[in-house]
């Protein structure tokens, strides 16, 4: 009997805990899948299920402090070969330059992709993810102005870069190299940032090593063979125009 009981209150609990995760958070993204999310003290859960009983957690994401949240979710067949959940996370985010020059605008992004089958099992596609990346808006301590934004804060902002060019060719590996437009900073991170290792001028040449948020890591050689590698702005070059 006690065994039985057991078992019984197992059964009962899985179901409260599977329904309330069902409660909230609910976000459909086909006719046979939705996405929900579970929130756990700077740490948000995510799970892909049948829209009913069935689910599959799916991944985790800590966060360093502030209410992390899926601001939005599709799905977009990608060459017409697999199905992908596109993921556009976010978390508060106060972090301060220590010498009082910049700070981001409140939120920080975390776009992320997965290849799910109708049975609702799903990996991440790292590459996808890493392309579309992670940031936030930055504005000047000084002026309050936004001297840099994140180019997928929106729903329609990752839905366009899907149609666009930029896109396109990153996907058929059509993005070897470009050339420089205006002057550009080079940077050792895929963000903005006050501190520079170098920088490149209109007509400099330069091969393409990876793509993210819309920068670009990029090899730069000189006339005297001296190489240098970097995250340059996309909008810099003709890359993005």
């Amino acid at each position: 009997m006690n065994y039985f009981f057991k078992k019984l209150i197992f059964i009962f609990l899985t179901i409260i805990l599977n329904s309330s995760i069902y409660a909230k958070n609910i976000f459909k993204v086909n006719a046979y899948q939705c996405v929900n999310s579970k929130n756990i003290v700077n740490k948000l859960d995510i799970y892909v299920g049948d829209c009913k009983n069935k689910i599959n957690k799916i991944d985790s994401y800590e966060v360093p402090s502030g209410d992390v949240k899926i601001d939005y979710v599709f799905s977009n067949n990608l060459k017409d070969k697999y199905n992908i959940i596109f993921l556009g996370i976010s978390f508060s985010e106060d972090y301060r330059d220590p010498l009082n020059r910049f700070n981001y605008l409140n939120k920080y992004y975390m776009i992320r992709a997965y290849e799910c089958n109708k049975n609702n099992f799903c990996k991440e596609n790292e590459g996808l993810s890493n392309f579309f990346g992670d940031g936030g808006d930055i504005i000047a301590s000084k002026t309050k102005k936004i001297i840099y934004k994140f180019p997928y804060s929106t729903q329609s902002d990752l839905k366009n870069e899907l149609n666009s060019k930029l896109f396109k060719d990153w996907m058929n590996d059509k993005l070897n190299n470009g050339m420089v437009l205006r002057k550009t900073f080079i940077n050792d991170v895929n963000n903005f940032t006050p501190e520079h290792i170098g920088y490149l001028i209109k007509g400099d040449k330069f091969i393409i090593k990876e793509v993210s948020s819309r920068w670009l890591n990029i090899v730069y050689t000189n006339k005297n063979g001296r190489t240098t590698s970097g995250w340059i702005a996309c909008q810099d070059t003709t890359v993005c125009n």
